[in-house]
């Protein structure tokens, strides 16, 4: 079997034990014999939701780090500290402190909150070398959480995987299952982005035009995700970081194996995190941050020596 293959077979196992092992412990040990209409609820009502926002949220945020880091050539793109996510956060909150019911009308704010931080980062584009833009959207990130603390810093703190319901749920899987469709027809498009400008213009093919596509993409992936359950980073730095180790550098393979690898990891740590100090829970956001942080120093030494990802 080729390793490829071997990898995919070992991902969807590794699904299929924790999204077991996640419906059936957390706060109290659920057995699916002689079900109480308690444990009914607690199922259907709550864990279920969490599951399925895990699996949506950790493939679509894994699918936009991996098209910004071809689209923007630098193996520590990721919206979740570039300024996106926050921004999507920004307008969402802005619209729910006016229209709190409207969950739809959130979700659409925060795509626009999302691509105006991605506009203001792609102004910088042209002028930086990778790492100086990164710099540019942890400055833009800082502004924006810090706009956030000002205007409803309650609001802010309040959203998280913990807080998914059927509605949010369905909404999130509804957009970000369209979403991660188009990122698999897309894929090639990011095998392209290796070449340079002028040798795809030579080929008649438009490099800025499949960026831009592509970080359209990416941008509403995560401002979706931001509007459903918070900020989380990192996430879409460290599953195709490790793609690239486990399946190579072929878009066609990597986005897959970042929609498969993304929804296992996002449910393992939140799962870790509500049942490692059950009752209580670490959030998953914090769980990504003490993982993604060496993850990140790991991608910088290696770059530092001379070792490209993409």
């Amino acid at each position: 079997m080729k390793k490829t293959t071997i990898t995919y077979f070992a991902l969807i196992v590794l699904l299929g034990v924790t999204f077991y092992f996640a419906l059936t412990h957390g706060a109290s040990k659920v057995s699916f014999t002689n079900l109480t209409n308690t444990q009914l609820n607690v199922l259907f009502n709550i864990r279920l939701p969490r599951i399925f926002s895990d699996l949506v949220v950790g493939a679509a945020l894994s699918v936009s780090g991996a098209f910004f880091q071809a689209s923007l050539r630098n193996p520590i793109a990721d919206p979740g500290f570039m300024g996106v996510s926050t921004g999507a956060s920004l307008f969402e909150i802005v619209f729910a402190l006016i229209f709190p019911s409207m969950f739809l009308g959130k979700i659409f704010f925060a795509i626009l909150g999302g691509c105006f931080a991605f506009l203001l980062l792609v102004q910088f584009q042209s002028r930086m070398n990778p790492y100086k833009l990164i710099i540019v959207g942890v400055a833009l990130d800082a502004i924006f959480s810090g706009l956030i603390s000002v205007i409803a810093p309650e609001k802010n703190a309040g959203m998280s995987l913990a807080t998914s319901t059927w509605t949010t749920t369905i909404c999130l899987g509804i957009i970000g299952i369209i979403g991660i469709i188009g990122a698999l027809f897309l894929s090639s498009w990011a095998n392209y982005l290796k070449v340079n400008d002028e040798e795809l213009s030579s080929l008649g093919l438009s490099a800025q035009k499949m960026r831009l596509i592509l970080l359209l993409l990416a941008t509403i992936l995560a401002s979706v995700v931001t509007a459903s359950v918070g900020v989380l980073a990192f996430i879409g730095i460290i599953v195709p970081h490790q793609g690239r180790f486990l399946v190579g550098h072929d878009y066609d393979k990597l986005i897959p194996f970042s929609i498969i690898a993304g929804s296992w990891f996002l449910l393992f740590v939140d799962t870790v995190g509500r049942t490692i100090i059950a009752p209580d829970e670490i959030a998953a956001n914090v769980l990504l941050a003490i993982i993604g942080g060496p993850v990140l120093i790991a991608i910088l030494a290696k770059e530092n020596r001379g070792k490209s990802y993409d």
